[in-house]
């Protein structure tokens, strides 16, 4: 039968939701932590003329460190009248000039014949793993009720690629089920291996997709996987029923997986950690939030391009020129304050959930998810998910990670409010520290302990909970000395 090539045209009608250049910019700026938020800024300044850094004010007293409003004002008026001086100094042909040399410098000119020559050769930014995953899904047939999830479990990914947290600690209840379908679709993206639980699902999800039949070696890696790690072949071949030179070439291609297939997307380890957030305790009692910026440039537009701007005499390809850089320009400020405005909220909301963490340390961290911080502030849950990842708060207790307040809950036996997740696991790591070497507790022990002090754990989850903190098994801790 021959096949038949045909082309229609219809019509459909369809929402979806593109974001604009700004907006994109808005969660780019809203994303960075402090040092990177500095740099962008410096990188506007010297991108952008009409952008100025605003001297800070000193703090002797002189006229120029203004004290209060009305010194700043007539400061600034002082500004302005020196703009005008300036500008009647310097006639309109020779603002035109400057204009031009600015346009050629950051080859704005159209008739520039290497203009699409230097923006091919100049490096773009690198993509982050989450904008990676995520645009691969978008060619994909994702319901749209599940697609909206998939940022979140992205932007949760660690250095290695994993999804350390499980998806009750992430999610609501009512929204686990499309959670975990958005965890299958991410799950099958490049680089196979991507949003596993561990090393062995890791291993285990590139075995799947490599040629041939790696049954052999997905059965070493789900039931094995540390006697592999300590060379313990002999018993692993006799466990097994094979050679041990049968379980030498089925290392030899395990060793050839990636263990961490997220670490090509990952940043040095080695970073200089600037606190986003502040928190300090009043000598009144209550906990005060602020995001320092004080070492942030402050910004503003110069006065002397504005009035360029509305001058009439002004030619044409100047004003479009600087109408572009101007808007650019407010836009820049504005995301800048507005990345403010809700790390402030949202950091204000955790301080208020999670005091007695500040107070009697990580034994009472309270549950907290950021679908709960989203809801009392009136924010999406990405926005959330967003402003407080790779931010860190300093406490009177140091500096930690923001993200560290949040945590799933384990139910209490008397109906109480729940023990965080994260309590929890310190609870049975404190347990592990205390037993007896030679006769370690089991799971079910440590399940057991934590019943009486009026928790509803099972075993089931002790163990999860004892895997993500790589605490060994009973076995391993057995020490027969």
């Amino acid at each position: 039968m021959a096949l038949q090539m045909r082309q229609n045209f219809d019509m459909r009608m369809e929402q979806k939701l593109k974001l604009t250049p700004q907006m994109i910019q808005s969660i780019e700026i809203l994303l960075l932590p402090q040092m990177a938020l500095e740099e962008r800024i410096m990188h506007e300044i010297e991108s952008n003329p009409v952008l100025e850094i605003v001297d800070t004010a000193p703090e002797d007293g002189s006229l120029d460190g203004a004290e209060d409003v009305t010194v700043a004002d007539e400061g600034g008026r002082r500004r302005t009248d020196v703009m005008e001086e300036m500008r009647s100094d310097l006639d309109h042909e020779q603002h035109a000039e400057f204009l031009k040399a600015r346009r050629e410098a950051r080859s704005m000119d159209e008739d520039a014949p290497d203009k699409m020559e230097a923006i091919n050769a100049a490096p773009s930014p690198p993509q982050n793993l989450p904008d990676f995953l995520i645009e691969q899904l978008r060619m994909e047939e994702v319901p749209e009720a599940v697609f909206a999830l998939i940022p979140d479990i992205c932007w949760q990914l660690d250095r290695r690629g994993y999804l350390v947290d499980p998806l009750c600690d992430l999610f609501p209840e009512d929204k686990l089920e499309l959670a975990e379908e958005a965890w299958e679709w991410v799950r099958r993206c490049e680089p196979a291996g991507i949003a596993a639980r561990d090393l062995a699902d890791c291993l285990c999800l590139q075995l799947e997709r490599e040629s041939g039949d790696n049954s052999f070696e997905i059965a070493l890696v789900r039931d094995h996987l540390d006697d592999l790690l300590r060379n313990r072949l002999p018993i692993i071949a006799q466990a097994l029923d094979v050679s041990v030179d049968r379980v030498q070439e089925a290392l030899e291609a395990i060793a050839r997986l990636d263990p961490a297939p997220g670490k090509p997307w990952s940043r040095s380890e080695n970073q200089f950690v600037v606190p986003d957030v502040v928190v300090e305790r009043s000598e009144a009692g209550e906990w005060i939030v602020e995001i320092p910026d004080s070492h942030l440039p402050k910004v503003e537009i110069n006065q002397a391009y504005h009035q360029l701007y509305e001058s009439e005499e002004t030619a044409a390809r100047d004003k479009a020129y600087l109408r572009e850089q101007l808007g650019s320009a407010r836009f820049i400020i504005d995301a800048v304050a507005q990345r403010k405005r809700t790390l402030l909220k949202i950091a204000t909301e955790i301080i208020k959930h999670q005091q007695g963490f500040l107070e009697f340390g990580p034994e009472h961290l309270r549950p907290l998810m950021r679908q709960d911080i989203a809801d009392r502030i009136g924010m999406h849950v990405a926005t959330v998910s967003r402003a407080v990842k790779d931010k860190y708060i300093q406490t009177p207790a140091g500096i930690i990670p923001l993200a560290q307040f949040f945590s799933g809950g384990i139910a209490t036996q008397d109906g109480s409010e729940a023990e965080s997740s994260r309590s929890v696991k310190l609870k049975i790591k404190q347990l592990v520290d205390k037993e007896d070497p030679k006769r370690p507790l089991s799971d079910q022990a440590i399940a057991d302990i934590l019943a009486k002090e009026g928790l509803d754990i099972s075993r089931r989850t002790v163990t999860k909970y004892r895997i993500a903190e790589n605490i060994p098994s009973t076995r391993q801790r057995r020490s027969f000395a």
